[in-house]
């Protein structure tokens, strides 16, 4: 991988933990605003901490080599879940917010991907 690669790597990383760590926050304090859409998309609240879980675990495990292609899996599940459901109770161009967030997710595994195959030629 390149530098300018490792370095988009980093920064897209960096700004997709941030983003779910900030999503893991406003669910986990309990949120008026977070438990007003669960409310309004009829899911129960627990399920609110439980997505709230989730994200958090899944910042933390970007970051963790070994853990990193399962975290993007379950990151990936939990933003189509959130594309379909605002784009069936909200509105679809709030839908594109977690459709480019998985995109960029999309990115970073496969810069990821490309880093180990570079790797294993060496």
């Amino acid at each position: 991988m390149t530098k300018t690669q490792k370095i988009v790597y980093f920064v897209l990383l960096i700004i997709v933990s941030a983003l779910f760590l900030l999503a893991s926050y406003a669910k986990l304090t309990g949120n008026a605003g977070a438990e007003a859409d669960f409310t309004i998309v009829h899911l129960p609240v627990w399920f609110m901490y439980f997505i709230g879980i989730a994200e958090l675990l899944g910042a933390i495990g970007l970051w963790i080599r070994c853990l990193q292609a399962y975290a993007a899996a379950g990151l990936s599940i939990i933003l189509a879940g959130a594309v379909v459901i605002t784009a069936a109770f909200f509105s679809v161009p709030e839908a594109l917010f977690p459709l480019a967030t998985a995109a960029v997710l999309g990115i970073i595994v496969w810069l990821k991907n490309k880093k180990a195959v570079v790797a294993a030629q060496a």
